[in-house]
């Protein structure tokens, strides 16, 4: 299924960036980014911490995602 910028009605494109914080966090952001305009809609996020020798993962899926690509 091809998304759309509402907007512009551009195909947006499906996108991942890395925060890295401290040496013990970091946040992987995925999300449809409009190469026209800019408007961009969020999917999904992972939290990374490190806590002594282990790893947490913390996963929030975006509800305003539905909302925003009807």
């Amino acid at each position: 299924m091809t998304r759309s910028c509402p907007r512009c009605f551009t195909r947006l494109e499906y996108r991942m960036e890395i925060e890295i914080g401290d040496g013990s966090r970091r946040v992987v952001r995925y999300y449809y980014r409009c190469p026209r305009c800019g408007y961009r809609i969020p999917d999904s996020e992972i939290i990374v911490k490190k806590n002594g020798s282990k790893v947490l993962l913390q996963l929030s899926e975006y509800v305003r995602r539905q909302a925003a690509m009807h």
